[in-house]
Order: structure tokens, then sequence, then C-alpha cells
């Protein structure tokens, strides 16, 4: 019975744990990392709210274009002695405005600059997180890379030290020539151990980024491929995609239509209004936002009581009938030079913003000029520290060879003594972390250049 129940938990818990293992298990593809980081990224996702937000508020703003209708009721009372008077009075409102002319209101304004702005932000935070994923996707295909090279060097070593303490034991070599292939495992291996480290830290990134579970094993797909664009075409993708070029486009249209606007203030103040019965057409000036608006109101009386015409309360007319026309305008001739001087701010506004997008290209040109030597320069790094590496250890392995048979009688190898081994050895682990973070660093480089370039395809 006991071995039934053991049997049946053994067999439960390893089902358990293959199913965990498989539910955990996730294989990542660079383009569906970068899907997902837009999607569940909180950076990304903030901004997106902002920009929902920013819409809504400028909604808010236009709400005054649409039709507008209410009820409007009053009630009074007065009792005089015996006498005890009420009043009921109703009317339906429903106004629209026709039409509007004149400067742009500053609420309107700033609500559409709002949402502009955080139109350009949300792009930004998305290019980010973009930049993010593929910065630690070569991060760590590089170290399991690294990884996988290591180990193979790992193994040689295993089995090098094995022979090597065969002959020690043997006395056909030296004990130091034991320790030297031991230091360089124990190198190989706290290499590894850190690099682990480093893969375990960058997972846990991009897991961070994904939105994936937490406790997820990310297995990624391969490599990015590298990019094939010109210095010339890199430009133009720079200045294409440039996000503060496209902010600063943004302000030099506003400002021009600032400019333009201030020839409001010179438009006579008119007001006007036509009234037929209960019906009105409305033309009024706001001083404030320079603007004319035209609206048409409609407020009959829905429900109505008569009063004593002797009343207090009686104040205006129950019902409107006729029509009636009022025309008010008023010419300005001078403003002590208000609208000249006003100009004169919104235009030189307008040609700081003008220098600045001038400014701003130059230095993108030149940004992406740098950043493209950049990438070559560590490609050149990168070729010249593989082949140092592979004469390092050709030299380290020759003069082991050399020190643990002494028949060897190489050319340029005479003389050789254990601390030639031991700087042989120091020097191939020296060009096994210079070539490998050569790799770094050209893979770093080749997405600052996509960074300056704002390119996420």
């Amino acid at each position: 019975m006991n071995k039934r129940v053991t049997t049946l938990a053994i067999f439960i818990f390893f089902s358990i744990v293959i199913v965990v293992s498989a539910q955990r298990l996730v294989s990542l593809q660079a383009t569906r990392a970068i899907e997902l980081a837009l999607q569940n990224n909180e950076t990304v996702r903030k901004a997106e709210k902002v920009l929902e937000r920013a819409k809504a508020s400028l909604r808010v703003s236009k709400a005054v274009y649409l039709p507008q209708v209410g009820i409007t009721s009053e009630y009074q009372r007065q009792k005089d002695g015996d006498i005890d008077e009420r009043d009921y009075l109703t009317r339906a409102q429903m106004s629209v405005l026709l039409t509007q002319f004149g400067a742009i209101p500053a609420g309107l304004d700033a609500a559409q600059e709002a949402v502009r702005k955080a139109e350009i932000e949300y792009e930004r935070a998305k290019k980010d997180s973009v930049h993010a994923v593929r910065s630690l996707w070569h991060n760590i295909i590089l170290t399991q890379e690294e990884i996988q090279q290591r180990r193979a060097i790992e193994v040689e070593l295993q089995e090098k030290l094995k022979g090597t303490r065969d002959k020690h034991e043997k006395k056909r070599i030296r004990f130091l020539s034991r320790l030297n292939t031991e230091l360089e495992l124990s190198e190989q291996q706290l290499a590894l151990n850190e690099l682990q480290r480093r893969f375990d830290v960058d997972t846990a990134e991009l897991i961070r980024l994904t939105g994936l579970d937490p406790l997820a094993q990310v297995v990624l797909s391969k490599s990015l491929p590298d990019d094939d664009v010109t210095l010339d075409a890199a430009v133009e993708l720079a200045l294409t995609n440039s996000l503060d070029l496209r902010d600063l486009r943004g302000d030099i249209v506003r400002q021009e239509r600032l400019a333009a606007e201030t020839i409001w203030n010179r438009f006579p103040e008119l007001s006007a209004e036509a009234r037929y019965k209960d019906l009105h057409v409305l033309l009024e000036r706001h001083q404030q936002n320079r603007t004319w608006d035209a609206k048409a109101l409609y407020d009959p009386v829905i429900w109505d009581r008569e009063r004593d015409t002797s009343s207090m309360f009686e104040t205006n007319p129950r019902t409107q009938d006729g029509w009636e026309v009022r025309f008010n305008l008023n010419i300005p001739l001078y403003d002590g030079k208000r609208t000249e001087n006003l100009r004169s701010v919104e235009l030189a506004e307008l040609e700081r913003l003008q220098l600045e997008y001038t400014e701003k290209t130059k230095l993108i040109r030149v940004a992406v000029r740098r950043d493209y030597r950049a990438v070559t320069n560590a490609k050149e790094r990168m070729e010249i520290e593989e082949k140092r590496l592979s004469i390092r250890q050709e030299q380290l392995r020759t003069i082991e060879r050399v020190l643990d048979e002494v028949r060897f009688d190489i050319p340029g190898y005479q003389g050789l003594t254990f601390n030639d081994a031991f700087q042989a050895q120091a020097q191939f682990t020296e060009a096994q972390r210079v070539f490998y973070q050569a790799r770094r660093n050209y893979a770093a480089a080749k997405e600052k250049l996509r960074e300056t370039m704002e390119w996420i395809e």
C-alpha cells in the first residue's frame, strides 16, 4: 500500500513539474517580443493614457460647437393678506453655433497642442521601448553565444586537465604545468558563471518589458540581422523619423497661424441680433479670444401660468411677438501700435523656431554620420580582436606543448619557462575578454545608430 501511494505521489509530482515547465517555457522571435513590449510595457501604456486624456480634453473644448439643449424652470410666490399669488414658468432652450470666425480660441488651441504633444510622446515611448528590446536582444544572444563557446573551451580544458594530471602522476610534467591548466579552467568557469548571471538579469529585464510571466523561461530564436543601409539613406531616415523635427514643424505651423491671427485685433467690434418671436440669431464678439460667434437660439415657453400684471414678480413679458433687429459696430482707428507690436513678437518667435529647426537638422546629420562611422570602427575592431584571440590561443597551446614535451624543438620557442606559460595564459584570457567585449560594442554601435535614426522597422 505504501509503495503504491509513494509511486502515485512521485507520478503526480513529475506531472506537475512537466506541466509547469511547459507553461513557463516561452520561445520568442524578435518581432513578437517587440509586439508584446508595445502592448504590455507600462511606459508605453502610460503614454497612451496621456494621449487618451488629451483627446478627451479636446472633445470637451469642442463641445461648444455641438447643439446645446436644456430646460429652465422658474417658481415665484407672494402672499399679501388673503391674496396668495404663485407663478410658474418653464422654457426650453435650444442653441447651436452656426459659424465662428477669427482667431482660434485659446482653450481650443491649448487642447489641440496637448494632443499633438501627447502623440509625439506616445511615439517616443514606443520607439524607446523597441530600442530597449533590441538592445536586450543583442545582449542576450551574444551572451548565449559566448556561453556556448566558453563551454566548448571548458570541455577541452577539462580533457586537458585530465591528461595533465595523468602526466603529472607519471612524473612526465611538472606540477606547475598542472596548476596552469587548473588556473585556465577556473578562469573559464568564472567567466561562465558571470555570463549566466548576466543572462539571468537581461532575461528578467526582457520579461519586464514584454509583460511575460516573471517565472517564464525565455528562449530567443536568433540574432537580429544587420542593417544594409548607406550613409545617405541613414541621414534621410533620421530626418524623416525624427520626432524632434516633427515637433518643431508643428510648432512652426502653429506659430505661423498665431502671427497671422494678430490681424484680427484690427477687425471692427461687431455685434448684432435678429429675433422673430422666440427664435434669435446672435452675432457676438469675444474680446479675450478675438472670435465672432454666430449663434441660433430658440427658447419657447413650454409651461406657463398667467400672473397678475400688477405683481412685483412681473419683470419680463411671457411671450415675444413680432420681430426685433439690433446692430452695433465699433471700428478701431488707432490702438497705440499694439497690433503691430504683437505681430513683431509672434514673428520673432517664428524666426527663432525656424532657426532651431535648421540647427536641429544639421545636428542630426552630424550625429548620424558620427554613429555610422562608429559602427564601421567597431566592426573593424571586432575583426582585429578575433584575429588576436586566435593568435593568443595558438601561442598558448604551442608553449604548453613545448613545456610538456621536451623533445619539441620549435623555432622561436627555445628556452621557455613556466613564467612564459603563465604570461601566455593571461594574454589569452585577456584576448578572450576583449574580443567578446568588442562584439558587444559592435552590437551596441549598431543599435545606437538605429536610435539616432529613430528607425524601428
